[in-house]
C-alpha cells in the first residue's frame, strides 16, 4: 500500500504530536476490516495522476484535524473519498480527469472531459446520525427495528447534500456528476435490498440532477447509478 503510507508519513509530518496513525501497523495485521478499507483506498489512489494525488494529499492533510463528536478525522476521510469519485470516471472512460484545488470560492472537487466538453464532479459523504453515535457510546441493546427504513430526516439530508451538490457543480455554468458515499447506521446492511434502495433510487429518481452515483460505503459494490 505505497500511498497509503506515503499519505500517513505526510500526515505524520504535519502533525507529529498527533498518535492517530500510530498503531495503523498493527491495526493491519490483525484488523481484516481495516485491510480491506486501506486497500480499497489504496487501489483508487493508484489511479490518481501524479498532479490529481498531489492535490488530494494537500486537501485531506489541511483537513485532518476537521473531526466531528464521535467520528475523529472525519473530514480527512471524506476529501480522501475524491478517489473513488476520480476512479469511476476513468474506469467510465473520460479523459482529463482532475482532482481541484479548494479556493474561497464555490468550487466542484473534480473536472473531466466529455465529448470534448468540460464537466465537474462534486463528491459529498454522508456519515453515521449522530443518534447513532449516541447510541454506540451508551452500548445498549436497541431494537433493531429502528434500522428497518431509511428515516424522513435522512431522506432529507439526502435531497439537501444533493442541492448543495448541485449547485456547487452548476457554479461553474457547466454539467456534471453527483458522486455520493454513504454510510448507513446499520453498518450490518440488512435492509439495504428490501428498503433501502428502493428509498434512495426514488429520491435520487425525483431529482433535477441528471447523473448521480451513490457509493454505499468503503468496501463492497453496492452502488445506485441514475444517468
Amino acid at each position: 500500500m505505497k500511498r497509503v503510507f506515503e499519505l500517513i508519513n505526510a500526515v505524520k509530518q504535519s502533525y507529529p504530536n498527533d498518535c492517530f496513525f500510530d498503531g495503523v501497523h498493527n491495526s493491519l495485521k490483525v484488523s481484516s476490516q481495516a485491510r480491506a478499507q486501506y486497500r480499497a483506498y489504496e487501489s483508487a489512489f493508484q489511479y490518481l495522476d501524479s498532479e490529481s494525488w498531489k492535490e488530494l494529499k494537500t486537501k485531506a492533510i489541511q483537513h485532518f484535524q476537521d473531526h466531528r463528536q464521535g467520528q475523529l478525522k472525519q473530514g480527512f476521510f471524506n476529501q480522501l473519498n475524491d478517489a473513488f469519485a476520480y476512479q469511476y470516471l476513468v474506469r467510465k472512460g473520460y479523459q482529463q480527469v482532475k482532482i481541484l484545488a479548494e479556493t474561497r470560492r464555490t468550487t466542484p472537487d473534480l473536472s473531466y472531459q466529455s465529448n470534448q466538453e468540460k464537466h465537474f464532479c462534486e463528491v459529498k459523504t454522508i456519515g453515521i446520525s449522530k443518534e447513532e453515535i449516541d447510541r454506540r457510546d451508551a452500548q445498549n441493546v436497541y431494537d433493531g427495528s429502528i434500522y428497518y427504513q431509511l428515516s424522513p430526516e435522512f431522506l432529507n439530508k439526502f435531497n439537501s447534500t444533493l442541492d448543495t451538490a448541485l449547485h456547487q457543480i452548476r457554479s461553474q455554468n457547466a454539467n456534471g456528476l453527483i458522486f455520493l458515499l454513504i454510510h448507513f447506521d446499520d453498518f450490518t446492511l440488512s435492509h439495504y435490498d428490501s428498503q433501502y434502495r428502493k428509498q434512495l433510487w426514488d429520491c435520487t429518481n425525483a431529482h433535477e440532477a441528471v447523473e448521480v452515483f451513490v457509493k454505499i460505503g468503503i468496501i463492497g459494490k453496492r452502488r445506485i447509478h441514475k444517468t
